[in-house]
């Protein structure tokens, strides 16, 4: 069996529908045993958030090199050139972001808000960074830490229209800092939280929350458990119903779900 990739950014959502997750973890894998899938855009949410990350590891990769993070401007460059990439073929607006115009204006102020009241109280010594582990029975964990910091914490920006727990995914980046050799020594887990609000309103200050370590790192631990139990179940008979699914989810929509009304679920209804 090949390995099989457990991404440290799917864990939150595995626990609102892991079907839904699974639908779009292992597209490939669902599909080449016999079911067929929505085709998906990017959300408006995704393709913002998308392109504030950018903007942001610009800063912080700048003030590793120099010691200052440089110019919002500079930052907001790189954002739009992803964002523009991200919707080339397409996304699915929503109230909060109806258009692209819309989201360029919130991708600029989110930027500008994140270099003014995070980039610089960070003292970062990894931007970005990739880190793997196996976690045995033919599976791995892989994530992409936003931010380590010299102190021992790892940062995650987060922008929405709402905030979310994340712990899982936190919990999870802790966990693969601890398995690097040599061990990576993680003091803390921090989100750095900011609301993507309506252009016509002003934009909120962001909002940093920090995660008791233990709990973020032990709900990591079993949603990996159960993801590699219901995974394994389903390589076993093909059925979808090893994966259990959610229709009171606020994802549980056509253009949230490439699951939705398929033959992988049929749990799902347009409101």
């Amino acid at each position: 069996m090949d390995i099989l990739t457990v991404r440290a950014s799917m864990l939150p959502s595995y626990a609102d529908c892991p079907r839904r997750a699974v639908a779009k973890q292992w597209r490939r894998l669902v599909e080449n045993r016999g079911f067929v899938l929505r085709r998906m855009q990017p959300s408006a949410g995704a393709a913002v958030g998308t392109a504030v990350h950018a903007a942001a590891a610009k800063m912080l990769k700048e003030k590793i090199e120099t010691g200052s993070t440089g110019s919002a401007k500079d930052g907001l460059d790189a954002a739009m050139e992803v964002f523009r990439e991200e919707i080339k073929e397409g996304a699915v607006w929503d109230a909060t972001t109806p258009n692209a115009q819309t989201a360029e204006t919130q991708i600029g102020r989110l930027s500008a808000t994140y270099h003014e009241h995070v980039a610089g109280e960070l003292d970062p010594i990894a931007v970005e960074q990739e880190w793997e582990c196996l976690l045995g029975d033919g599976f791995l964990l892989s994530g992409h830490c936003d931010v380590l910091t010299r102190e021992g914490f790892i940062r995650d920006l987060k922008t929405g229209a709402l905030s979310r727990p994340h712990h899982a995914q936190l919990g999870a980046y802790a966990l693969l800092a601890r398995s690097q050799r040599p061990a990576i020594e993680i003091r803390g887990v921090v989100v750095d939280f900011i609301r993507r609000t309506p252009k016509t309103k002003p934009q909120d200050a962001p909002v940093s929350e920090e995660y008791d370590l233990n709990v973020a790192e032990n709900t990591a631990f079993e949603t990996i458990q159960r993801i590699k139990h219901d995974l394994t179940a389903f390589l076993d008979n093909s059925n979808p119903w090893a994966f259990m699914a959610n229709p009171l989810s606020m994802m549980c929509r056509s253009a949230y779900c490439p699951a939705h009304g398929t033959t992988f679920c049929h749990l799902g209804r347009e409101n």
